[in-house]
């Protein structure tokens, strides 16, 4: 990784050398050590700085610092102007502005970010047409198409990839991922996506990153779950699980990851509930709670819903409902979700709570413009006032029930019965009530 053209001391020779074998392994607190004691030595010329620049901007992509490392190349580029005419300093550029779109927050990504990246690759080609890691510019390149939603080209930028020249051992692996992934997520196809993950399990080489693996598996995982074949992509998400490395701080997501998709294949399965509550509470465990709205973690906490409502545990279901709710005040399935929370408190004879869970059903029903007419709301909500001798309103909300049920209902006759029940004993309340009133008049 030689920047420039200045002849430097064997020393200062070999420990570039290991610099740039500590970046291979990703060691960067190693590297930034080293590149900050260097930096300090009196006597380090201008060159020597540039060269030390360069890779410290290298450690600080990989430790996810785009814009620290930025601030790098420009500094080393600001005395040496010439490097803007080598590849691996263009090469380098282009993955700095890559991993800083990729980085972004969302909603705050900045597409011409995507653009600097291309250009960057482009010069870097233009610089030297044999350049060494060639296939890395065509495999960057693709994931750069794939962002825009550049399916096809894309695709065709990765197989280019496999046949150029790289540095990087592992680059085929890689390739193969992404091609694995755009069977299976853009053509739903997960027997060529099996396929191709199986090749880039085969060939990723040994002393790379266990990291990388532990997603691949997950990829198998899901399209295991396409095929439906449940016991395949358990066993490949627990390849995945196995595969994590627990004290390398870059895979805490792709452990999360790993429970999360473990706990959703069992919540598929009945008789495992309590298995798949164990691993998506290891997933809620492991990621950062958020401060606001996140889709991801509604959705886990409506899934523990409903398995604690399988296993009966309706304050645990009514606790994970509300926060589906909480985390995604959005949710697409509010309404669902409130009728889940009401038969919860209804199955535990709570008939207050049921009543005002039913209401907030209804409410976002209305605010969505489809009212419920679903006979077996009205049918629970009647039942819960009819518990709580409210006898008017049960009559009022099984006649409700009896209006929207279908012919075929199987709990017609038994609304019926219920109907002539309340409607007896609302009059009975009303003639007591009545009789009540003219005992107590003077």
């Amino acid at each position: 990784m030689n920047y420039t053209t200045t002849a430097f001391s064997r020393r200062f020779q070999q420990q570039l050398e290991q610099v740039d074998r500590w970046l291979g392994k990703g060691e960067v607190k190693r590297v930034e050590s080293q590149i900050a004691w260097l930096f300090n030595r009196e006597n380090a010329h201008p060159a020597e700085r540039i060269e030390l620049l360069i890779r410290r901007a290298h450690a600080r992509l990989i430790s996810a610092r785009p814009e620290e490392a930025l601030v790098d190349m420009q500094a080393a580029l600001e005395p040496a102007p010439a490097l803007q005419q080598q590849a691996n300093y263009q090469a380098l550029l282009g993955d700095i502005y890559f991993g800083r779109y990729e980085l972004a927050q969302v909603g705050f990504a900045d597409r011409t970010d995507t653009d600097r990246a291309l250009a960057a690759y482009h010069a870097a080609l233009e610089a030297d047409p044999n350049y060494e890691n060639m296939g890395w510019i065509y495999y960057q390149w693709g994931r750069i198409l794939l962002s825009r939603d550049l399916v096809i080209t894309a695709e065709e930028k990765f197989r280019e990839a496999l046949f150029k020249r790289t540095t990087l051992p592992a680059l085929t692996a890689l390739c193969y991922e992404r091609l694995g992934f755009i069977a299976l997520m853009e053509r739903r196809d997960p027997d060529e996506a099996l396929t191709l993950f199986s090749r880039a399990a085969l060939v990723y080489p040994h002393r790379e990153s266990s990291g990388w693996l532990a997603r691949l598996h997950l990829l198998r995982s899901r399209a295991f779950s396409e095929q439906q074949e449940m016991e395949k992509a358990l066993e490949a998400a627990h390849e995945a699980l196995k595969t994590v490395k627990l004290l390398n701080p870059e895979y805490r997501s792709t452990l999360a990851e790993a429970h999360q998709t473990i706990g959703n294949l069992l919540a598929s399965i009945t008789g495992r509930e309590r298995e798949a509550i164990e691993y998506l509470m290891q997933f809620l465990n492991e990621s950062r709670r958020p401060q606001g709205i996140d889709v991801t973690w509604s959705r886990i906490h409506e899934t523990l819903g409903e398995l604690w409502f399988r296993l009966e545990r309706y304050d645990n279901a009514i606790e994970a409902y509300q926060a589906a709710l909480t985390y995604n005040p959005y949710h697409p399935m509010e309404v669902l979700i409130y009728y889940q929370i009401a038969r919860a408190y209804f199955r535990q004879k709570q008939y207050e709570q049921t009543i005002d869970a039913v209401e907030q059903m209804m409410s976002a029903a209305e605010t969505d413009g489809n009212p419920i007419t679903d006979y077996r709301v009205f049918s629970m909500v009647a039942s819960a006032h009819f518990a709580l001798n409210q006898f008017a309103e049960a009559t009022i909300a099984y006649q409700q029930a009896l209006d929207f049920a279908p012919p075929s209902a199987t709990q017609i006759e038994e609304i019926r019965t219920f109907l002539n029940s309340a409607q007896a004993l609302s009059r009975r309340q009303k003639e007591e009530g009545a009789a009540k009133n003219v005992s107590t008049l003077p």
